[in-house]
């Protein structure tokens, strides 16, 4: 499923969200053989949607050559992607992201640095 994940994210950032079949395969290739940020970020999303399936449910539509992402597609993609986003902040986070900005606690800030230098003793040069 995250195969299917890493579909709908590359047409999602092609224009008008269409892409042909060899372009796809080049972003893929690109992509798995970078390292493993890739990989386990898809794994991680497509893990909240086990059902995942773009062609059955056309999130994905097929014209000679090409595929393009529906606008189901982008929908799903950003569903899952507002999931993956919710889980990755803490409660904490995920609370205070929630308060109006006006209502948030301050943050806290070291104390201004004073201009004043300690003198040195002659001894210490």
């Amino acid at each position: 499923m995250s195969f299917q994940l890493s579909i709908l994210k590359i047409l999602a950032g092609q224009p008008h969200g269409r892409a042909s079949i060899e372009i796809v395969k080049q972003h893929l290739a690109i992509y798995y053989s970078s390292g493993p940020e890739w990989p386990a970020r898809m794994k991680r999303i497509a893990s909240r949607a086990p059902q995942l399936d773009i062609f059955g449910q056309r999130l994905i539509e097929r014209e000679a050559g090409c595929w393009i992402i529906s606008e189901e597609g982008r929908k799903a993609l950003e569903t899952l992607e507002q999931l993956d986003r919710g889980a990755m902040q803490g409660p904490v986070e995920r609370d205070i992201a929630q308060v109006p900005e006006d209502e948030q606690p301050p943050l806290v800030t070291s104390q201004p640095r004073t201009s004043a230098r300690r003198k040195r003793s002659p001894a210490s040069d």
